[in-house]
């Protein structure tokens, strides 16, 4: 028998929405606060899984990590467990990739594919199971998840209309825009919350779409994100519980 683990795969590449940050200071470079937040997985309105998103101060800058567990239905029965471990250096007061890990495991695949800057050469190195490659570095560039790192201090910062990132991908840094739009609350298992709704924009129609809506009175924390395929499924990730 064969078993879909690809479908729930694809909840993980935005996981880096849970790349949650805690922002104080309101300037660029703000202080960044340890913290802890679970969230709840489904799939077409149904639970399968939990995720639970760690913050940790380094000597260096912040270690970032996000550990998805399928606990219902196929997710389940698979065993699928998913990884992402971000380091997060600091550059002149500018958040930037130090290195980044993803590793997907079920009882009939297992996925692993690393991304590392080489700072005596000032490249990216990235690996995975069939693919290897490097290229030049840029000053700022972030990973896949940490990139939530950038948009929470942006809306910290007061900025709106479309914000712009460059993200680490297998073959070169290319940006990603996002679209902060109006105020909404959102009513989670954490709670009936304030949040502000930013929008991943891509440039064909018709693909994947992507919306998260983040925390205004939690320091901008996601409690909220929902991903739509372009076959019509939809995974969401709700906020359950955090801990600063």
């Amino acid at each position: 028998m064969r078993i879909d683990t690809i479908k729930y795969a694809t909840l993980l590449p935005w996981l880096l929405l849970p790349g949650l940050l805690l922002v104080g200071k309101t300037a660029q470079g703000a202080e960044l606060k340890p913290y802890a937040a679970k969230y709840e997985v489904s799939r077409n309105g149904d639970i399968i899984g939990q995720a639970t998103i760690t913050l940790k101060r380094t000597p260096d800058g912040w270690d970032y990590e996000s550990l998805t567990h399928g606990t219902s239905g196929l997710a389940a029965f698979a065993a699928a467990d998913v990884n992402e471990h971000s380091t997060i250096g600091v550059n002149a007061g500018t958040l930037e990739l130090r290195s980044y890990e993803y590793r997907l495991s079920t009882i009939v695949k297992s996925s692993r594919r690393s991304i590392t800057v080489d700072t005596a050469s000032n490249r990216v190195v990235v690996h995975d199971k069939k693919h290897d490659s490097e290229y030049p570095m840029q000053p700022g560039a972030l990973d896949q998840q940490s990139v939530t790192v950038a948009i929470a201090q942006d809306l910290a910062n007061g900025k709106h209309g479309t914000l712009s990132y460059n993200v680490a991908g297998r073959n070169e840094i290319g940006a990603q825009r996002y679209q902060v739009g109006k105020e909404q609350k959102v009513r989670v298992p954490a709670g009936s919350l304030r949040t502000v709704a930013v929008t991943r924009l891509r440039d064909s129609a018709g693909g994947r779409v992507t919306a998260s809506w983040f925390g205004l009175d939690n320091g901008f924390v996601p409690v909220r994100i929902v991903q739509t395929e372009p076959n019509g499924e939809v995974f969401e990730m709700k906020l359950v519980s955090l801990q600063r």
